[in-house]
């Protein structure tokens, strides 16, 4: 398997339903029945990720709360923090011992090559290990693996040699990345920079070749909305708390802001330009000895993290959605300083040591952290803007996708959107900006190094 970060390597990877390189364009009775598929993918592929959440949901509250009540622990000690990452590194070696190697390492992004039924029961046991067990991964990376799968089936639907099936992959993507991000909007975008950076369809081609997506997208996200509210479904769905007020846009908000951005977008990207150096310098060795130590030093900083603050190693451990409420409340400069120090260095280690999930939920989390603390230290900067500037700068970071970032940052503003999208644009190009000039200067001091 490969990142979405660079054009695929192979004909046979850059379509997948045409040998020869590209797709060809089908016919327009074709592409009726290929949107009307589509439409329909939506429907499973909802089902599937809220399988997928509830599920890990259900793993991590036995793990994290469940068993400690059990024992009747107040908080897990300090000796099962360290135990619980570690085993995940166990689990997640065992599941790359089986067919599909427990699907994309998380350093590598959102990848867009599908993989089969099969292939793909590794790669959801990989993901579960790594989110449930507390390591500082998204759900967004599986979920688009579960997607991409059930778009492969139904491409299957299509006639032999019929063109389009590659749409109907990338549909399910979108359909199953929808779940998380609050919508088809976000997700539309999120997916659709990143397939116009992969090189899988010609420029000209994307807004028919997207459209299925953004179709399957809509009736995901219809069906999840309803689904969500069942007993015993539980979703994660990235969200902010209610922000204080902000009437209008201040000249002092932009320019600080401008700073917030900068120190965002740096952490965001450094942190995943430090996996990445990991990841190679570490390819040699025994991956059940690297990600056993990753998950052990990911322990170390939550247990670390809680002795100094008093603050439960949530605040370190996991994706961050969740704790969110909880970091834009915080007012202690030197909490937050602490927990951007190790949360960015935990989510690093997840990334490097090969674990399994998505990029994007932490690097908000550490985001809107830094917007928090910018509030707090910097004078007359409002948290508002500070929170929005810092979550699309460290989304767009995180991905290298800049349009994305602010997009999600709008959405998350709720309402304070309107007010705030300017800054929510100039942030998440600055951090589009600090991560390109990372890997630019991490490429010029390492010829050989990898793109994305």
């Amino acid at each position: 398997m490969r990142s979405s970060s660079g054009p695929p390597s192979t004909p046979a990877e850059r379509s997948p339903s045409s040998p020869a390189g590209q797709p060809q364009a089908p016919s327009p009775r074709e592409y009726a029945r290929i949107l009307v598929i589509a439409a329909l993918l939506g429907v499973p592929v909802a089902f599937a990720a809220a399988a997928f959440m509830s599920l890990s949901h259900w793993l991590t509250t036995l793990v994290w709360t469940t068993l400690p009540d059990s024992a009747g622990w107040t908080a897990p000690p300090s000796w099962y923090v360290l135990v619980v990452p570690t085993l995940a590194g166990l689990l997640v070696f065992g599941a790359m011992r089986l067919p599909g190697h427990g699907g994309e390492p998380a350093v590598a992004g959102i990848g867009l090559h599908p993989l089969s039924p099969v292939q793909l029961i590794s790669a959801m046991l990989a993901a579960l290990a790594s989110l449930a067990l507390g390591l500082v991964l998204g759900p967004e990376a599986p979920l688009t693996a579960l997607g991409l799968a059930a778009g492969l089936i139904a491409a299957r639907a299509l006639r032999p040699g019929a063109s389009g099936g590659q749409l109907l992959v990338v549909a399910g993507a979108f359909a199953a990345i929808s779940t998380v991000f609050g919508g088809p909007l976000p997700s539309a975008l999120l997916l659709f920079e990143l397939v116009a950076l992969s090189g899988m369809v010609p420029s000209v081609s994307l807004g028919q070749a997207l459209l299925p997506g953004f179709l399957a997208s809509g009736t995901a996200a219809l069906v999840f909305t309803g689904v969500a509210h069942w007993p015993g479904v539980a979703e994660t769905v990235m969200q902010l708390p209610p922000l204080p007020n902000y009437p209008t846009v201040r000249p002092v908000d932009v320019a600080w802001c401008a700073v917030v951005a900068l120190a965002a977008g740096v952490v965001a990207a450094g942190a995943r330009r430090t996996a990445q150096g990991m990841a190679a310098r570490t390819a040699k060795l025994p991956a059940v000895a690297v990600l056993c130590a990753a998950g052990l030093a990911v322990g170390l900083l939550a247990v670390g993290f809680r002795a100094v603050t008093g603050q439960p190693v949530d605040l370190v451990l996991f994706s961050g959605e969740s704790v969110l409420p909880q970091i834009v409340a915080e007012t202690s400069a030197g909490v937050l300083v602490l927990l951007i120090v190790v949360k960015g260095a935990a989510y690093a280690l997840s990334l490097g040591a090969g674990f399994r999930g998505g990029p994007t939920f932490p690097a908000v989390a550490l985001g809107v952290a830094i917007g928090v603390l910018a509030s707090v230290v910097l004078p007359d900067l409002e948290l508002t803007p500070a929170v929005i500037a810092g979550l699309a700068a460290a989304a767009s970071a995180a991905l290298r996708l800049s349009f994305f970032g602010a997009l999600l940052a709008a959405l998350l503003a709720g309402s304070a959107a309107a007010e705030t999208i300017p800054i929510a644009v100039i942030a998440s190009v600055i951090g589009w900006l600090a991560a390109t000039a990372l890997q630019q200067r991490t490429t010029r001091h390492r010829p050989d190094a990898a793109a994305g």
